[in-house]
């Protein structure tokens, strides 16, 4: 595959709306059931104040990002992608580099207001890629799916609530004949 194409794949193998709800919730919930469980103790030990604030703060970024961005990238994946049977991966269909799921952990970080026009930008979306999945260039597929066919990656421009975005995207365009050769 050249450096100027990626993978697309079929319709129905990225994951829809309702199995990229269930994923978020259950991954909110595993994050805030391990906050709680690290910090009980943490409170317990050290006295109230500024320091524990820090800390238990630091704690809870540290585990999100090892959550969120570590752990969704190894052959593991969360318990929300293990539940959803769905997996993350990047336009050229391996799985994506630690700098996107950076970036799509940033993303989530930005606040709970971004998380409902994130699911519905997907529903109208040909590769059902949330807008965190367009900022890091990744698809949200299921876990058994197979590439569907290679495409150009070309840059379309999108204005969201009066902003201009310019996101890479894989064009699906006319399959190759007999001869490897686009028509």
């Amino acid at each position: 595959m050249k450096g100027a194409e990626g993978v697309y794949f079929r319709h129905e193998d990225y994951a829809p709306f309702w199995v990229r709800v269930l994923v978020d919730v259950l991954d909110f919930l595993v994050f805030g059931a391990l906050c709680v469980a690290l910090i009980v103790p943490l409170l317990m030990v050290f006295p109230s104040g500024r320091s524990t604030a820090r800390a238990i703060f630091l704690t809870w970024g540290v585990i999100a990002f090892l959550y969120f961005a570590v752990l969704k990238r190894s052959s593991f994946r969360t318990l929300g992608y293990r539940a959803g049977r769905v997996r993350i991966v990047g336009l050229d269909g391996r799985r994506p580099s630690y700098w996107s799921l950076i970036v799509r952990f940033m993303f989530g970080m930005l606040g709970p207001l971004n998380w409902p026009i994130d699911l519905i930008w997907l529903t109208n979306d040909v590769h059902r890629q949330a807008l965190r999945d367009k900022f890091a260039n990744t698809y949200v597929v299921r876990a058994t799916a197979q590439s569907g066919g290679v495409g150009r990656i070309v840059f379309r421009q999108y204005d969201i609530l009066f902003y201009n975005f310019l996101f890479r995207e894989v064009e699906i365009g006319p399959e190759p004949d007999h001869l490897g050769m686009r028509q």
